[in-house]
């Protein structure tokens, strides 16, 4: 048992690790970077006697407005959000309109996920996913981008990675005097894009070099099936051989079916559970004491859908492994493989394959849920009720042990009185034919004399 529980902790652990370890470099690696950015200062000098908000900040609300600097990370979920400050780490941003103002100065990355960014400040790096990116301030470094249309209207220190259907560039103005270089669209490094056909770049508005790829929507890649395909067999296996390493007895365990009650408290289970972290999450967030914890139990619920349907997909071919009496585990690993290779058919069909992966999730979720929360306890009780059994049968045992010594005992007296009977009825009929003969001796002599 301690065993077991060393193993599933060390696990834990090194996910924990795995998890938090990037975040942790990112932060030390763009605070050395950002000090050689001094010679760009959008702040104010009457920003000194303002209160700068330490650690991270989560707000949750319809409308968003950063005016405080905050020294540390943004995480933002609302319809508009409006930076007007200075955040000293990054920036996530899910939103309906984000809003970088002039004021604004991001000292290292912006992760947004709306649907119109406009960027009039100064930003390290900027990924993005949404409809529009409008870049009129100053990007430090790479812009790496999936919308529908990027204008640029200013200086991007370096690369620009964009999936996009148009680009669109300030143009240099024709005047006498030399204009900025920031007074126009311009990308210092290289141009990368993505496209369904490939779009016009003005003239010395790339610095380095541009690549253009085309998209091919009407064409099959089947190497992203194979992808795919590889993906889920990979992580069915390892979870498989994880569960194997940890618990085997999960893998073969042929004393508890799978029931109906036992089907819908997994179901039930597989619905609860995420629901009960995700508001239990929300509820820590408003606690400033154990907000850190938040992030925690995000990534505790993001490995519980990572490995769902893995789990699910081991769990059916145990099922089928039970069904058909497979007991070595080479067998099991090559029914697994099949297993896996049908569910991901049944997912490419369309509609019923979204069905499918949803319920497997679910039932995955169910599965872990269920052997964490209440196998154990009825495992305990059919324990506890094996030993009552046993003792039971060991008491009813002895009482039969004694009820035959008893009877055996009852035989011999029985036997032992029918002997005497017997003795003594074989006496008296010999005393009454002694008797019988004397008689008739006697009438015998007296008749003698008679005669």
């Amino acid at each position: 048992m301690l065993k077991k529980k060393i193993k599933i902790i060390s696990l834990i652990v090194l996910l924990l690790i795995s998890l938090f370890t990037p975040i942790v470099n990112a932060e030390n690696e763009i605070a050395v970077e950002a000090t050689t950015t001094d010679q760009v200062n959008p702040i104010s000098e009457t920003q000194e006697e303002i209160t700068i908000k330490e650690g991270d900040e989560y707000l949750f609300q319809d409308t968003v407005t950063i005016d405080t600097p905050v020294d540390g990370n943004l995480f933002i979920m609302a319809n508009t959000v409006t930076i007007n400050t200075q955040v000293g780490g990054d920036a996530f941003i899910f939103a309906n309109t984000l809003n970088i103002e002039e004021n604004g100065y991001i000292l290292n990355n912006v992760f947004a996920c709306a649907n119109t960014i406009n960027v009039k400040g100064v930003v390290y790096n900027i990924y993005s996913v949404g409809d529009t990116l409008t870049i009129d301030g100053f990007v430090y470094r790479d812009v790496r981008s999936i919308c529908n249309t990027l204008n640029i209207n200013s200086m991007i220190g370096r690369n620009v990675f964009a999936n996009c259907s148009s680009i669109n560039f300030k143009e240099k103005p024709d005047t006498e005097d030399t204009p900025s270089i920031a007074s126009y669209g311009t990308i210092q490094g290289d141009l990368n894009y993505f496209s369904d056909e490939e779009i016009t770049i003005p003239e010395d508005s790339v610095a380095g070099e541009t690549h253009f790829t085309a998209l091919k929507n009407n064409t099959v890649n089947i190497s992203n099936y194979m992808h795919s395909l590889g993906a889920i067999l990979v992580s069915a296996i390892i979870i498989w051989l994880i569960g194997l390493w940890i618990s085997p007895k999960l893998l073969h365990n042929t004393s508890h079916p799978i029931t109906l009650r036992k089907a819908l408290q997994i179901i039930g289970l597989g619905i609860l559970v995420p629901i009960i972290i995700a508001l239990v999450s929300f509820i820590i967030l408003l606690i400033p004491i154990t907000s850190q914890f938040t992030i925690l139990l995000l990534c505790v619920l993001a490995i519980l859908f990572f490995i769902s349907t893995s789990v699910a997909i081991i769990d059916i071919n145990t099922m089928i492994c039970n069904k058909l009496k497979v007991t070595q585990n080479l067998y099991k690993l090559g029914f697994l493989i099949v297993t896996t290779i049908i569910f991901w058919l049944l997912t490419l069909i369309p509609y019923v394959g979204m069905v499918i992966s949803l319920i497997s999730i679910i039932w995955g979720i169910g599965t872990i849920s269920y052997s964490i929360l209440i196998k154990e306890k009825s495992d305990e009780k059919k324990s506890d009720s094996n030993k009552k059994i046993s003792n039971s049968e060991k008491k009813k045992e002895k009482v039969e042990s004694k009820t035959e010594k008893e009877n055996a005992s009852d035989k011999s007296t029985n036997t032992k009185k029918e002997k005497k009977s017997d003795d003594v009825t074989n006496s008296k009929e010999e005393n009454k034919s002694d008797e019988t003969e004397k008689n008739e001796k006697q009438n015998k002599e007296t008749d003698k004399n008679n005669d």
